[in-house]
């Protein structure tokens, strides 16, 4: 996996399990108690970790905090590396300091993060929730054509929150995610999912 993806696959996946609906009937039961709090709150943040490929080929463990806000923003501020990245419907950012540039996403490619967001907010034919532990579910999103096209194991904490969260589901090769130490609170608006690059920062506008 590259950085890149595995960044924009830690929000693909916080989004599983933080997509908030107004409509509670069509609510996931995997979501159902987040969903509940940032309904009620406007914020949501917890502390996530996740381990990735370090220099020399062994791991190495990555802390970020993840903040949700309604409707339909995100933001993953790393802790080590102080890299930030935000995505929102019309589009977002990733600011890399050790690379000195400022990466900038289309609608299109923030999609692939509101995705789950989307589905879960109007269409809840497209995903499909299946219980397989006392807090395990796994959560499938399907395609157009019915076929299966993303999925992630999600195990709750004993508050009902998402603790642990693993895609693909039920891969040897599952990337796993910790999410701890969950708060909400008053949104702070939209100026906090805006990036802007620092002078001398090279800005990248994807392809």
């Amino acid at each position: 996996m590259t950085h890149r993806r595995s960044f924009v696959l830690v929000l693909v996946l916080a989004l599983v399990a933080a997509a908030a609906t107004a409509v509670p009937a069509r609510a996931l039961e995997s979501s159902r108690v987040l969903e509940r709090e940032l309904g009620s709150s406007g914020r949501a943040e917890a502390h996530l970790r996740y381990a990735t490929a370090g220099m020399g080929g062994g791991a190495r463990t990555v802390n970020a905090l993840l903040a949700l806000e309604l409707p339909e923003r995100a933001r993953l501020d790393v802790t080590s590396t102080g890299e930030k990245i935000v995505t929102r419907p019309d589009g977002g950012e990733w600011l890399q300091p050790s690379l000195r540039q400022m990466l900038k996403f289309r609608p299109q490619q923030a999609a692939a993060a509101l995705r789950w967001w989307k589905v879960l907010l109007g269409d809840d034919s497209r995903a499909r929730e299946r219980r397989t532990g006392e807090h395990t579910y796994v959560v499938t999103l399907l395609g157009p054509g019915g076929a299966p096209e993303d999925s992630a194991e999600v195990t709750l904490n004993s508050r009902g929150l998402p603790l642990r969260l693993a895609a693909p589901a039920g891969s040897p090769d599952a990337q796993v995610y910790r999410l701890e130490g969950w708060r909400f609170m008053r949104p702070r608006g939209p100026a906090g999912f805006k990036l802007a690059a620092p002078a001398g920062y090279e800005v990248v506008s994807l392809p």
